[in-house]
């Protein structure tokens, strides 16, 4: 877990993790939402719908933007961090187990007045392919 202060964050720092898709992510995220659309779970189902654009269930959107809290509370700026606000979440490409997943913060901008930073955030793919993007205001306490 990072510890940024306030005072250490300067606008263009950057920070990013890797995070696998596994199927008991889905099953657990599955389970705290409720949300058993067969587009996240039926493979057949899946492959039939949007033109046939999918090559199997897709992983939840909001279980791909989830990895935004992780970004604020355990690396940009970490421990210190209180999420304020995630705007234009984007989802642009289907995510699918096994993914590999990289989460990429960069600071964009301060307001001294607030304590506060503003992220632009990105998730890629293991083939480079971003699958979404959001920007991302942070309270940061210290």
């Amino acid at each position: 877990m990072r510890e940024y202060k306030f005072d250490e964050i300067e606008i263009g720092l950057e920070e990013n993790f890797q995070k696998k898709v596994t199927g008991e992510d889905e099953d657990m995220f599955r389970k705290i939402t409720g949300d058993m659309n067969p587009l996240h779970m039926d493979d057949s189902f899946a492959k039939l719908r949007w033109g046939g654009i999918y090559r199997q269930h897709v992983a939840f959107g909001m279980l791909t933007a989830s990895l935004y809290s992780t970004l604020a509370g355990m690396y940009l700026p970490g421990k210190y961090s209180l999420i304020h606000s995630i705007d234009n979440i984007s989802f642009r490409k289907p995510v699918y187990i096994g993914d590999t997943l990289t989460v990429t913060g960069t600071v964009r901008d301060k307001m001294d007045e607030l304590r506060l930073i503003k992220v632009d955030a990105r998730i890629r793919n293991q083939d480079g392919a971003t699958v979404s993007t959001a920007s991302m205001k942070v309270l940061v306490e210290q």
